[in-house]
């Protein structure tokens, strides 16, 4: 099998995992996350020059990264190596690259732990909704699912901290993406703080 065709195969394949187990709760680690992670990973891997080899096994990386997370948070990543390395074997990827996208995906646990630049880019496209212009309108998504997992309904300010304090401490790993998102990454930390502020100033008059 081409390797073209095996990234193919992979997003269906992903596709319907998610399509037969996402849970309800699940409304931010979908599959229109690993659809933009993907693209991310491809846009930052390219800049990086990474090789075509190295470049196909960071978006296969990519797309398997969360779908642990259809059986529960904890742990994800580990269960994502399980369900990504099965699917390649059973295509007889190479072990070398098996083992590859292993560390890129286990990379990706929080605090991100990058050990090489192919590790760094899938990190980097894992929050690159950081640097988006719709920022706000995607971590929504991110509060929503925090919510219904835990069932809890977080303050506006509660939320606004969170947010401020998770962009903060999760800077980008390769220097093309720090460069490249930097100001647009500044523009939301700085449209969070203002809300933060607005929000306990409302509270505190």
């Amino acid at each position: 099998m081409r390797h073209r065709e095996l990234v193919t195969e992979a997003i269906a394949y992903v596709e319907a995992l998610f399509r037969a187990k996402k849970p309800d709760w699940v409304k931010f680690h979908t599959f229109r996350h690993a659809r933009a992670v993907a693209k991310a990973s491809q846009e930052i891997g390219a800049a990086c020059r990474l090789s075509e080899a190295d470049l196909e096994a960071v978006a296969l990386a990519a797309w398997f990264h969360d779908t642990g997370y259809l059986e529960g948070i904890d742990g994800h990543e580990e269960r994502s190596v399980e369900i990504s390395s099965a699917f390649l074997r059973g295509h007889g990827y190479p072990e070398e690259k098996i083992a590859q996208i292993a560390g890129c995906i286990r990379a990706t646990q929080l605090p991100q732990t990058p050990k090489n630049l192919m590790e760094q880019v899938l990190c980097d496209a894992d929050i690159a909704h950081l640097a988006s212009k719709d920022f706000f309108e995607v971590t929504e998504l991110i509060r929503s699912e925090i919510e219904h997992r835990m069932r809890v309904k977080l303050t506006e300010a509660e939320w606004l901290t969170m947010n401020t304090d998770f962009v903060t401490g999760h800077p980008f790993h390769t220097e093309w993406a720090r460069k490249k998102f930097a100001e647009q990454r500044a523009a939301n930390l700085e449209g969070l703080k203002k809300r933060l502020a607005n929000e306990k100033q409302k509270h505190s008059s």
